[in-house]
């Protein structure tokens, strides 16, 4: 069986990054995957291109990733995030718009295991906060498991068939190295928070990692918390004149 890492919303924080290759290289797992969102809010974008390019095996485009290249994206982003884009775009180099542009935004490692940073309903970038938002993602995902991140929220949608016909969605909260089995007769969407801004009131970095074989073997997902030098990454975020929000946010988990 597989063991891959999962990494999602790095968003710029090197520090966090760092503590979780950490972690990940202890747990020797077989392959690192990215969910996108390497870039946006914090003050490292370079350096977290440069650490994703070197570490992981599958990268997808978040949406931050993408408004790099298309700054008419912007108009979609509130005005912390919009400045932090526009001062990342800056300060990217050449080598990391054209890795940029070449990440997809979907990646199918096998017949049932998607990648995607937002939702696998094609054309749509939605968030999959809730029960309802999950409901209508699990159109876009005929079966098997989506690794999505977006949300920057540690959740295990799943959609399961019941005994009378009727389909039942339910939604679990990943706690802190508490493994989740996944039967491979159900459709999950699978998030593992964020790298570098949690937003579920925890402030610990975020990532998980999935053991996999097939679509016919159950597969077990558990997500994971790791410490790393907050202060060390506001004072950064405050450095480089970034809104305040985006260093304060960081001690909260919000």
């Amino acid at each position: 069986m597989s063991k891959y890492g999962i990494i999602s919303d790095i968003h710029g924080n090197e520090h966090a990054l760092k503590a979780i290759y950490e972690q990940l290289g202890k747990m020797k797992v077989d392959r690192i995957l990215c969910l996108g969102d390497i870039v946006g809010y914090g003050p490292s974008p370079s350096q977290c291109m440069n650490l994703v390019l070197s570490y992981c095996d599958e990268v997808v485009k978040g949406n931050h990733d993408e408004a790099v290249l298309d700054p008419d994206l912007g108009r979609y982003f509130n005005s912390s995030a919009l400045a932090a884009l526009n001062w990342t775009r800056d300060k990217l180099e050449a080598q990391h718009l054209l890795a940029i542009s070449h990440m997809k935004k979907r990646i199918r490692l096998d017949d049932s295991l998607l990648l995607v940073h937002d939702t696998p309903v094609l054309n749509d970038s939605a968030y999959i906060h809730e029960l309802p938002h999950a409901i209508e993602a699990f159109y876009g995902l005929e079966s098997g498991l989506c690794l999505h991140g977006h949300t920057h929220l540690p959740t295990v949608f799943c959609s399961h068939d019941k005994e009378d016909g009727t389909n039942e969605v339910t939604l679990q909260m990943a706690v802190h190295s508490e493994p989740i089995i996944l039967d491979s007769k159900n459709r999950y969407l699978l998030n593992p928070g964020s790298v570098g801004q949690p937003r579920d009131g925890n402030p610990l970095a975020s990532f998980a990692t999935l053991e996999y074989n097939s679509a016919e073997e159950d597969a077990v997902f558990t997500v994971f918390r790791t410490e790393y030098d907050i202060k060390a990454a506001q004072a950064e975020t405050h450095k480089v004149g970034l809104p305040a929000i985006l260093a304060d946010r960081l001690e909260i988990g919000a």
